[in-house]
């Protein structure tokens, strides 16, 4: 093999590897027991953060089933900041479109969901945040959720 094709494919294996890498920083996941989310039951995530200048984007991962029986998903997230300060948001998430046609990736009975809920944010003092979420349907027993997740990515810096 020449020279000239083994840089070429070492290049491409290179940019490959590149390209699959992933830049987040927190990914973690609550699974739900028999697939319900009680609406006194909080999934809760701990994301320890060291660099305040680091501007990062927030997700909500949604695993659900076929048999959830609304479009969208309304969750409460609230984000507890080491010096007690919380904020809390209202979010949707819409998982059918109008026709009902599930939305996300998978096959089968699940379909996974990643929601932007904050772009290129940067967090305001070192330590660990705590951020939870809540269902937010209404009902006491929500079907057809298996799991919830939270994702901290690495942002563009501004």
């Amino acid at each position: 093999m020449t020279k000239l094709k083994l840089l070429v494919i070492s290049v491409i294996t290179i940019a490959l590897f590149a390209a699959c890498s992933d830049n987040y920083v927190y990914n973690g996941y609550v699974a739900l027991p028999q697939e319900q989310w009680h609406a006194d039951s909080i999934a809760s995530f701990r994301i320890p953060v060291s660099d305040t200048m680091t501007y990062y984007n927030l997700y909500v991962n949604v695993r659900n089933t076929t048999d959830y029986p609304f479009q969208n998903l309304y969750l409460f997230i609230d984000i507890a900041a080491p010096n007690g300060a919380i904020a809390r948001d209202t979010f949707e998430c819409y998982l059918a479109d109008d026709h009902g046609k599930w939305l996300g990736k998978g096959r089968g009975k699940y379909r996974d969901n990643r929601f932007t809920y904050r772009q290129n944010v940067r967090f305001g003092a070192e330590g660990e945040y705590r951020i939870t979420l809540q269902q937010a349907m209404r009902v006491e027993q929500l079907k057809g959720i298996s799991e919830i997740g939270f994702r901290v990515e690495l942002g563009s810096n501004k």
